[in-house]
């Protein structure tokens, strides 16, 4: 299926001069404000456990997208590869979902990676993103996305480090690509990854 990433993970997953302002969603897990969506708790939905996190359209004319996310250190992954995987059920998802996955190096340059792949369907699908972490990178981000009208939920994500020999399956490592105002949001970005956690938390979103 194309990948439709650059016009659709904007701003909400790109590191840009200009960011939304992002609020918390649970312990761990973060969304931009974003017109037209909401995310949150949802505990009567859950894959195991609890609780799950959802991401809906709120307006009828709400048609861009919207993602929620979690930020590491990529300390402990430098130089390895790791998978993601997180379980997404898409019954109500009218313009594709998927979970997505960023790593990102003190450059600037970046992996991003995050098929809208699952359409609506009944029950939970589990989905996985591969990819290499260089010696140079700073953080990894993750989490779930949604586009256009509709209602999806996410639960139990979980990050591993996989043999070399497990193909990745996410774009290469790409080059910054805007000039102005590089440098400041490089910083932020470091001071966001500074601040959080060395390995995912919450990943089954039991934890308020």
């Amino acid at each position: 299926m194309a990948r439709l990433l650059t016009a659709l993970l904007a701003p909400v997953l790109l590191l840009g001069q200009t960011q939304p302002a992002e609020h918390t969603i649970i312990t761990g897990w973060t969304s931009v404000d974003a017109a037209g969506y909401e995310a949150g708790i949802d505990r009567k939905v859950a894959h195991t456990g609890h609780a799950s996190v959802f991401l809906k359209s709120v307006t009828p004319d709400a048609s861009s997208g919207y993602a929620a996310r979690q930020r590491i250190q990529a300390d402990a992954y430098r130089g390895k590869r790791i998978r993601i995987t997180g379980w997404l059920k898409t019954d109500r998802a009218k313009g594709g979902s998927a979970i997505w996955l960023r790593v990102d190096y003190a450059n600037g340059d970046y992996v991003l990676d995050g098929m809208l792949e699952l359409g609506p369907a009944p029950g939970w699908r589990r989905s996985a993103l591969i990819a290499d972490v260089g010696a140079d990178a700073i953080g990894i981000s993750f989490g779930v996305r949604m586009k256009g009208q509709g209602e999806i939920w996410a639960d139990d994500f979980a990050m591993e480090t996989v043999a070399k020999t497990v193909r990745t399956n996410t774009i290469e490592r790409r080059p910054y690509r805007v000039t102005t105002g590089k440098e400041e949001a490089i910083v932020r970005m470091k001071d966001n990854y500074a601040r959080s956690p060395l390995h995912p938390i919450n990943t089954g979103f039991e934890t308020p």
